[in-house]
């Protein structure tokens, strides 16, 4: 369910404008002289997803939902209180607030970004939480309105919003399928920060942003088993939190450790595993849901799946990741009719894992390269560009320049580090949670929030509760250890002795002992074993070979027939540059991170609209009064 939303300072807004932008019928619709809001007429799967809650003076929206309170964290006495199941989020935080102003904000634990209007002291408020898992795009019109929605796309729609292409950051989305901070690709639209409120006065039109919780890396001098301990003890907390007997759960369920782990700690659950044949991944995922009790149920997906999703996906709401990135997008309802809510193991490697921590690559000549388990200091902000643009695509032909963009939008303040609008308390926190710090700096936002909507879901690694932990565990164990492999050998050793599918081996075993299993394994496969999948895009891992994909099935042609124009009219490669990149592709060079991410622009509505280019080629001309039911089947 998508959240749209229009602040007037001056009172001279009336319910008209949502018929105007969002002509629909909506499930929630609220207008006054001063504030509209609407949401899409979907009925809410999540629990909390859009909550409502009123009295005398206040009105508050909850998107997401929030799990409970800790008092310490704002400084009083007491433990960690859960929400009570049969209270209603948005009136538990609408009690808060007006118990204790904003000041509720650090202890509340939850995934939501939460609306107040405070009709006594005449503000709109947008307050995220602490790694915005929630995003909110915002922009201010020249009438000096601010108009918001959950969905980016749909802002230019407005009809007093003024937009186009930013060159520089359409660049950054191209080079790295994501933009960061707060930027996004459109000028004059962004994110709202995390850990923030954002306080618009209605009496003169003013915004202040008020930062009420950063990251601080502070790790704890505790042995890597009490980290172990402390972490299992945790992870069931919250998940036995969250689920509730009466009702069913299923697990996104892989051949790995992070979702086994979720498993270990479910009963009676039902293992979802995606795939596009019986391989090895699908086969070790089948073992574990059958040691664990649990009832596996494969979503076969093949090339028609992922190509579709060019279509599917469309509407999907960020320029964070790929078209094929809402992942489960077209099962939902074999999902939704299974189970009544949804876990994942979505984000460990990036807050428990070794993948935020820089480590050098070491080059094995022919036999390829294997990443050092060392860490690689960064000193410098400049060091830091420079990681960043050893991940980059950028082999595009485009106006701008990468390096610059980069070093104009990073840099310090002070003590501090500012990138592209976010603030670190140092160069040390940016490096080890730049990259899930907004979370929207992770290219799977798209996935995430496809889960967040289509029924009740949660990650329980982005509870606070475990982003402290995180905070506070040496870099070497995320380096040199496996967390989660010995906290599923604590609390289930039966899934903890099934192989690896990456490894080859246990997860109960030793980090030295998985680490020469995974490049034993790699190396077998490349160079010794004779095994060949059915097809040249299968493999035997959880994802498709996409580069074959692409040369085995000619959509990029087909939308670049139907598309093409829209290359030429945007500030990036036309269609006939992307036609070249294409055939370089095709003839062994990879060139997948370029393409799909071309191919993800070009077949958003928001690209047709801002270039204004369709002709009378076949493609498909946007009407607004439709917009809304496409929108409804993304979800």
């Amino acid at each position: 369910m998508y959240t749209h939303g229009e602040i007037r300072a001056d009172g001279s807004l009336s319910g008209g404008v949502l018929e105007e932008w969002l002509p629909s019928e909506s499930g929630i619709r609220y207008a006054t002289d001063h504030v509209a809001i609407a949401t899409d007429p979907d009925a809410c799967h999540s629990s909390g997803e859009t909550a409502d809650a009123e009295s005398e003076s206040v009105r508050c929206w909850l998107l997401g939902d929030v799990y409970g309170y800790d008092p310490a964290e704002t400084g009083q006495s007491g433990e960690y209180e859960s929400r009570p199941a049969d209270v209603d989020p948005a009136r538990y935080c609408l009690s808060m607030y007006e118990r204790t102003g904003f000041e509720f904000l650090e202890g509340l634990n939850g995934n939501y970004t939460l609306l107040l209007y405070d009709r006594a002291r005449q503000r709109f408020a947008l307050c995220t939480d602490r790694f915005g898992t929630v995003p909110v795009y915002w922009t201010r019109t020249d009438d000096g309105s601010v108009v918001f929605s959950t969905n980016v796309q749909l802002i230019p729609f407005h009809p007093n919003v003024d937009t186009a292409f930013h060159p520089a950051y359409l660049h950054e989305y191209l080079a790295f399928r994501r933009t960061f901070g707060v930027k996004t690709p459109l000028e004059g639209v962004e994110k709202l920060e995390p850990g923030t409120i954002t306080s618009i006065a209605l009496g003169d039109g003013s915004v202040r942003t008020e930062q009420y919780w950063r990251p601080r890396y502070q790790p704890r001098d505790e042995s890597f088993e009490w980290f172990v301990e402390e972490f299992a003890d945790r992870f069931r907390t919250v998940v036995d939190e969250w689920t509730s007997d009466g009702h069913e759960y299923g697990v996104l369920l892989s051949g790995g450790s992070d979702s086994r782990l979720v498993l270990s700690v479910l009963e009676n659950a039902t293992a979802f595993h995606m795939n596009d044949w019986m391989n090895r991944e699908a086969r070790i995922a089948e073992r574990v849901a059958l040691a664990a009790g649990a009832e596996f149920e494969m979503l076969e997906r093949g090339p028609e799946y992922r190509i579709g999703a060019l279509e599917r996906n469309r509407w999907a709401d960020s320029f964070n990741g790929w078209f094929s990135q809402p992942y489960t997008s077209g099962f939902e309802f074999q999902i939704t009719d299974r189970v009544d809510g949804l876990l994942s193991g979505l984000y460990s490697d990036s807050l428990f894992g070794g993948y935020s921590v820089p480590s050098p690559k070491l080059s094995l000549g022919p036999l390829g390269s294997m990443t050092v388990p060392i860490e690689r200091p960064i000193e410098t902000v400049d060091e830091y560009v420079d990681l960043l643009l050893e991940r980059a695509h950028d082999d595009l032909d485009l106006p701008t320049d990468l390096r610059t963009i980069l070093e104009s939008n990073i840099h310090r303040d002070g003590d501090r580090i500012v990138h592209h609008g976010v603030t670190y308390e140092s160069l040390e926190d940016l490096v080890y949670y730049g990259s899930c710090y907004p979370l929207s700096n992770d290219d799977d936002m798209r996935f995430h929030s496809d889960l967040r909507r289509m029924l009740p879901y949660r990650s329980p690694f982005l509870d606070n509760r475990l982003l402290d932990l995180s905070l506070s565990m040496p870099s070497r164990y995320r380096l040199r250890r496996d967390l989660v492999g010995q906290a599923v050998t604590r609390l289930d050793p039966d899934l903890a002795a099934i192989p690896h599918a990456s490894t080859g081996v246990s997860i109960s075993r030793s980090f030295p002992v998985e680490y020469a299993g995974e490049h034993f394994l790699e190396f077998w496969r490349k160079h010794v074993t004779n095994r060949t999948p059915p097809k040249p895009y299968l493999t035997d891992g959880p994802w498709l070979d996409d580069a074959e994909l692409l040369r085995s099935f000619e959509f990029t042609d087909e939308v670049l027939d139907h598309r093409g124009q829209l290359a030429d009219a945007f500030p990036g490669p036309d269609a006939d540059a992307i036609r070249r990149l294409y055939h370089t592709h095709c003839h062994d060079e990879d060139r997948v991170g370029e393409l799909y991410t071309l191919l993800t622009v070009l077949t958003m509505p928001v690209t047709e609209y801002l270039t204004d280019a369709t002709e009378s080629n076949g493609t498909e001309t946007i009407d607004p009064l439709s917009r809304q039911s496409q929108v409804i089947d993304v979800e």
